[in-house]
């Protein structure tokens, strides 16, 4: 599920919670329970569930409103049954304003025949059962729902086992499979026999999504999602993943900045934007490019045709100072404008010289200080640079904003009514769509040929008569299709469907008309520069082709090959990748942290921490090198996870090399041609290369983690991009899968290389841009010479290497220190010790537990790690595992002697492979000297405790030392 997805769904529960109270709809649930378990326990006790009973249970069900409180009593007086359980059920009925849970008619109901009566009355009965399992539940409802009832289907019946069950069974029927289809692109089964495949789904939407146990909870946020939010109208109206949300700067220092700006924006209802350039709305391409050149920028001409050509009524914009959100609006139908002093005369004191101008319904202002963006609990915030860009953070910051400021969680959800309004008409009114069947052949691309009308470009609209001709139908095309713009020779640009079709009338002829978002091309691509191409087999159709062998078709409008389409897109403009590339090209100041569940004594943190910022800071790669369980990866990570707080980086990659790896894996090779086409191969990229392409050739910036980097042949696996690394361009071994098929490459890009080759880079999907703001990051493991040493020195001076090293087992003086593994200890620096670090990354429910065994084993511990690093260094995360391991030991009457022996065999003898016999005799016969135990490091005497042993249970430890590593512990040499 696409994370904008994810987030969107997230912040609607998490308002459901707030404008919903709980405890009245579970009353209400519970009350329409008490009924149908009354009346059910009335049908057993008559042993009668025939026609009248089923219909009966089935009104029960059904909200009254929908078909009357006496049309439910009628239905169940119709059953003949006269007893007090039913006159109770009843009296319910009438006491109450409201019953039931689900809408629908209750039609009729047939029991075909006696036998699926008596099937009815066993399979309730069970259903009824307080001590039957789940087992035998699941059972009886798969048998009901294998029965033939005439108008009973999973709608009717699932309501009712969830009445029964609510914790168990949910409820299956349009209005919770469209909402969860609508919200979250899941298929729900509908047909009874797929019911439990159904479950499976409900079960991951509960958990994933915070819904609690009981499923009306979660049923009731799909009726509030559909009914009370129109939730399923803009879902469906946008393209949630992909849409346009604008976030715009309000202003600069230069012109008054946002602590001007943004007030008289709010008062206003506009925005704006400098660098005056003239009318925009007057010049072409070429003279707004020649102009904005003047302001010293390339961004200046981007943010200006941004501006005018691409902000739309209905689009969410963000109000933004850098990183702050200041406010989030609804671009509404007043359009551009351009007005040299329409702010300046309403602003005392400052010039603010912004000329161009839209306007915009401020509708969710917040009202408290809260951190920049980046600093909020997403994985990604605001981008503080560009002046004018899209955001696809939107769903997330507004997640998190709902939930730092829950006022505003209404303002939240009317942006989305508001926008849906507005482009639902320009004056906000209703338009008149279009409900026919399209009569052509249907794509995802279409060429549109513009010749005599250009208002539908400065309007963004596509428009033809209402008619049966295949080339003006326009009933085929939906939000999200892209169209390829043809005019006078060139392609000028592409736009994206916002619409369905609407009608329109003018002089009493009839049109069809779909609103559409319009993207210039940076430069126009040349019909003879295509042409020879769109002549292919396999980039035409087999009628209805815009080309033929002459020049281009004089039709209005032609369906595209998927293939067609987007080759025309690769040849025209893809600004967004160039702006993208550019905010690259210099790195941003990085200052991660040690993450605060890590304990490192402090004069060490405080020289890590230094360390790794120095070297992330110069623009250095990194390896951590340590023993094992020194917390190389965990630093690693966290390094990553504040690097994304950057706009500068997307996301970051994990993987552990391998003795297997290959260039392949970590550049890429030929494999099978995925369109399936022959025997052809093509180029695939590997993880490294990933890193700066995705595998839609989207230009991105995705740090990698390389844990245990040395188990790999280094050589080998990275051979080819050594010259990368250190600011080289680099030319693979392959012919790519572009249109040239020519070299791949990875190139070195930075502010040195002119912005006409970079956007060839970007154009090109067989260059992988690597960029200053990238990184690697790489784990290594002292205790595995044999393969640090296969490191070249041509590899090895490529990164910056900082060494996570053991922290002293023992003081000086040869005490074990027993303070770091104490819970109750305590000091200024965060975390004070071991025990503090793993207590603080403890799950709720077990770190009670886990601090009651640290109590008992801080001494034995101390004393155990001190004996082994005599001979061998293991790091601290090894010493976390024996402490879990202890935590988790349960054998009855076991000591902590036995389970810390059991923790040594687990955790610490697999670390001994490697090591000589007479190495690993010196350590085992160690294991269990007794040492004295300091205390507390700044105490005085009174602080070291008198020597005691670790307490194993040597003869054991012994045994399967020696059946292990095939030595002898007790032959008379050794024991001399």
């Amino acid at each position: 599920m696409a994370k904008e997805r994810w987030y969107c769904t997230y912040f609607l529960v998490d308002q459901y919670d707030r404008v919903k109270e709980w405890e009245i709809i579970r009353d209400a649930h519970d009350h329409t329970a008490e009924i149908t378990r009354e009346l059910l326990h009335a049908f057993l006790e008559a042993q009668s569930f025939s026609d009248e009973e089923l219909t009966a249970l089935k009104s029960v069900v059904q909200v009254s409103r929908t078909i009357g409180a006496e049309s439910t009593i009628e239905r169940i007086r119709d059953t003949g049954i006269e007893s007090p359980r039913v006159e109770t059920v009843i009296e319910k009925i009438q006491n109450r304003k409201e019953s039931g849970i689900v809408g629908g008619t209750a039609y009729p109901t047939t029991v075909p025949d006696g036998e699926t009566e008596s099937v009815l009355l066993k399979s309730f009965e069970t259903l009824l059962e307080d001590s039957a399992t789940g087992e035998e539940l699941d059972k009886a409802v798969v048998t009901v729902l294998d029965l033939d009832l005439e108008n009973v289907g999973l709608g009717t019946l699932s309501p009712i086992f969830s009445l029964l069950h609510p914790e168990r069974y949910p409820i299956v029927n349009d209005q919770t499979t469209s909402t969860l289809e609508i919200c979250l692109s899941l298929e729900i089964p509908e047909n009874s026999k797929q019911y439990f495949d159904a479950i499976e789904i409900f079960e991951d939407v509960r958990s994933d999504f915070g819904f609690r146990n009981h499923y009306r909870h979660l049923d009731n946020f799909c009726y509030w999602a559909n009914g009370d939010t129109d939730t399923t109208d803009w879902y469906a109206a946008n393209d949630i993943p992909n849409r346009t949300v604008w976030q715009l700067n309000a202003g600069h220092q230069s012109d008054g900045g946002p602590d001007h700006l943004w007030p008289a924006w709010k008062e206003y209802g506009v925005c704006s934007i400098g660098w005056d350039v003239g009318d925009l709305s007057e010049l072409s391409s070429a003279e707004l490019r020649d102009r904005a050149s003047e302001h010293g920028s390339e961004r200046v001409e981007n943010y200006l045709s941004r501006f005018y050509n691409e902000l739309s009524a209905g689009d969410i914009i963000i109000a933004k100072d850098g990183g702050d959100l200041l406010g989030i609006g609804v671009l509404d139908a007043g359009g551009y404008w351009y007005d040299q002093t329409y702010l300046d005369e309403r602003i005392d004191d400052v010039s603010v010289s912004h000329p161009y101008y839209r306007s915009v319904e401020w509708i969710a202002i917040p009202s408290g200080d809260h951190p920049r963006t980046q600093q909020w609990d997403t994985g990604t915030g605001l981008s503080p640079r560009p002046t004018l860009d899209r955001t696809n953070a939107f769903e997330e910051l507004r997640w998190a904003l709902a939930n730092l400021e829950p006022d505003l969680g209404n303002d939240l959800i009317e942006l989305e009514r508001r926008s849906l309004d507005i482009r639902n008409g320009a004056d906000g009114s209703q338009k008149d769509w279009i409900d026919e069947d399209s009569i052509s052949r249907v794509a995802d691309y279409y060429w549109v040929k513009q010749n005599n009308n250009p208002d539908e470009i400065e309007d963004e609209y596509l428009e033809a008569e209402l008619d049966q001709y295949w080339a003006h139908d326009l009933r085929k095309l939906e939000p999200g299709d892209t169209i390829i713009h043809y005019r006078e020779g060139e392609l000028i640009g592409s736009s994206t469907v916002t619409t369905p079709a609407y009608r329109r009338i003018e002089d009493d002829t009839e049109y069809q008309r779909i609103d559409v978002n319009f993207d210039p091309f940076e430069s126009p691509v040349s019909f003879a520069s295509v042409f020879e191409q769109l002549l292919e087999d396999n980039y035409r159709f087999e009628r209805h082709n815009p080309v033929n062998p002459q020049g281009v078709n004089q039709d209005y409008l032609f369906p595209l090959p998927d293939r067609t389409g987007q080759y025309l897109l690769e040849q025209g403009n893809t600004r967004v990748d160039d702006d993208r590339l550019e905010d690259l090209l210099s790195s941003p100041r990085f200052d991660p942290d040690i993450p605060s569940d890590l304990y490192y004594p402090p004069d060490q943190a405080s020289q890590l921490t230094s360390q790794m910022r120095a070297a992330i800071n110069s623009g250095k790669n990194i390896i951590f090198t340590g023993p094992p369980g020194t917390g190389k990866s965990e630093i690693a990570e966290a390094i990553c996870e504040h690097a994304v707080t950057n706009a500068a980086v997307d996301d970051w990659v994990f993987t552990t090399a391998t003795s297997e790896w290959t260039a392949y894996d970590t550049v890429g090779g030929y494999m099978p041609a995925q369109d399936g086409a022959g025997d052809g191969l093509e180029f695939s990229s590997g993880q490294f290369l990933r890193c700066f392409r995705s595998r839609d050739d989207e230009i991105v910036n995705r740090w990698l983690v390389i844990d245990e980097l040395n188990r790999s042949d280094i050589d080998k696996a990275f051979g080819q991009l050594f010259s990368v690394l250190t600011g080289d361009s680099v030319e693979l071994p392959y012919s790519g899968s572009g249109e040239d098929e020519g070299p791949v490459r990875v190139e070195w890009v930075d502010d040195g290389i002119d912005a006409d080759e970079r956007s060839r880079i970007v154009r090109n999907a067989d260059r992988y841009p690597m960029t200053p703001s990238w990184r690697l990051i790489g784990t290594m493991n002292t205790a595995d010479k044999a393969s640090l040493y296969e490191m070249s020195y041509a590899f090895m001076r490529r990164f910056a290497f900082i060494h996570v090293g053991i922290p002293h087992a023992r003081t000086d003086e040869g005490y074990a220190k027993q303070w770091l593994f104490d819970p109750e200890y305590e000091s200024d620096h965060n975390p004070s010790n071991y025990a503090a670090a793993w207590l603080a990354v403890a799950d709720d429910d077990k770190r009670e537990g886990l601090r009651k065994t640290l109590e008992d084993v801080a001494a034995p511990l101390a004393v155990l790690w001190s004996n082994i690093s005599e001979e061998q260094p293991i790091g601290p995360a090894i010493l976390h595992d024996m402490v879990t391991y202890v935590d988790a030991y349960d054998i009855e009457g076991s000591s902590t002697g036995a389970a810390l022996t059991d923790a040594v065999i687990a955790l610490v003898l697999p670390q001994l492979e490697g090591r000589r016999p007479d190495e690993r005799k010196a350590l085992l016969r160690g294991l269990d000297t007794s040492r004295e135990r300091l205390l507390d490091p700044d105490g005085d005497e009174d602080s070291i405790a008198a020597g005691r042993a670790p307490g194993l249970e040597t003869k054991r430890l012994y045994r399967t030392a020696e059946d292990m590593f095939s030595i002898d512990l007790t032959d008379e040499q050794d024991e001399s």
